[in-house]
């Protein structure tokens, strides 16, 4: 059975490195914060450089925070690029900027390492269940090699053309769930505010066609101030900020994202990054109290 590589071990990271284990694959893990590869002692190969991943490990999977971070566990001092051989395999499911996915993609070529760009959609109990929606972009050949190591944590992958494009499907996603969570989360304040009980507010909604999975899952917790993260707000709002960079790039207008964006940067500045993105109602909240 060979060597999966897995560099990454946060939130996300250790169900979906777990479900490899669990799919029969050999695992080689790495994380910068070792207590956080204590979830998988004993089960897979703790290293202590990001560099024995790359030679001892194909594909390897990498699930970061962002763009920055993705360039320096490849490209810096440190990097896996210096000691990756030809032939091997990256699968990026980290969500970053479409163009630098593009250039990361363009350099390991060089050295005829593959590139699989594969972003996840759907939280840690959704990843460790297998149930993850992952979009795959890259060479069509390599997508196949690698497509068994991705089904080990999705249930369903989407392959969608050249590098770049499951990058921008992603962030298009993640446009709809924030502007999705912008739009609950004033509809209940506009309810409360207005001497409508915000937990029936919730109930008559979910009643109806309008509602969402965002309303019928964080409804009632964003109603009682419970903001425990599945999805962090600082990753909302990174997002966004790649969506804006994305959207300036190819000269789009889009009104939405910009306002949603702020509100996010609002939410940010209020200290609320590390609550779950639903947060932006404790915002809009405070924004909104009488004096």
């Amino acid at each position: 059975m060979k060597k999966v590589g897995f560099v990454g071990l946060g939130s996300m990271g250790v169900p979906m490195a777990s479900r490899l284990v669990q799919s029969g694959y050999q695992l080689v893990a790495y994380n910068r914060t070792r207590v956080k590869a204590e979830p998988l002692r004993g089960r897979a190969e703790i290293t202590s450089t990001q560099r024995e991943v790359a030679e001892k490990a194909d594909p390897i999977v990498l699930m970061l925070t962002d763009t920055q971070a993705v360039e320096d566990v490849l490209f810096s001092s440190q990097g896996m690029y210096e000691r990756m051989a030809s032939g091997k395999t990256i699968i990026n499911c980290s969500t970053i900027l479409p163009s630098a996915s593009r250039r990361i993609a363009e350099r390991l070529k060089r050295k005829n390492v593959g590139y699989i760009e594969a972003p996840v959609f759907g939280g840690p109990q959704m990843a460790s269940k297998g149930e993850l929606i992952v979009m795959a972009a890259g060479e069509r050949e390599k997508y196949e090699e690698v497509l068994d190591v991705i089904r080990s944590f999705a249930a369903k992958v989407f392959y969608t053309g050249r590098v770049g494009t499951a990058m921008s499907v992603k962030l298009g996603l993640n446009l709809v769930a924030a502007v999705t969570g912008q739009a609950l989360a004033e509809s209940v304040l506009l309810a409360q505010k207005t001497g409508v009980d915000p937990s029936l507010f919730i109930q008559i909604l979910n009643s109806t066609g309008y509602k969402t999975t965002l309303s019928e899952q964080k409804g009632l917790s964003m109603v009682k101030g419970d903001f425990h993260p599945t999805f962090f707000l600082k990753h909302m709002f990174k997002d966004l900020n790649l969506m804006d960079e994305t959207a300036k790039e190819n000269k789009i207008f889009m009104p939405l994202m910009s306002q949603t964006r702020i509100s996010y940067l609002a939410a940010t500045n209020m200290g609320l990054e590390n609550e779950d993105f639903t947060a932006i109602f404790r915002m809009l909240s405070e924004m909104n109290k009488q004096g």
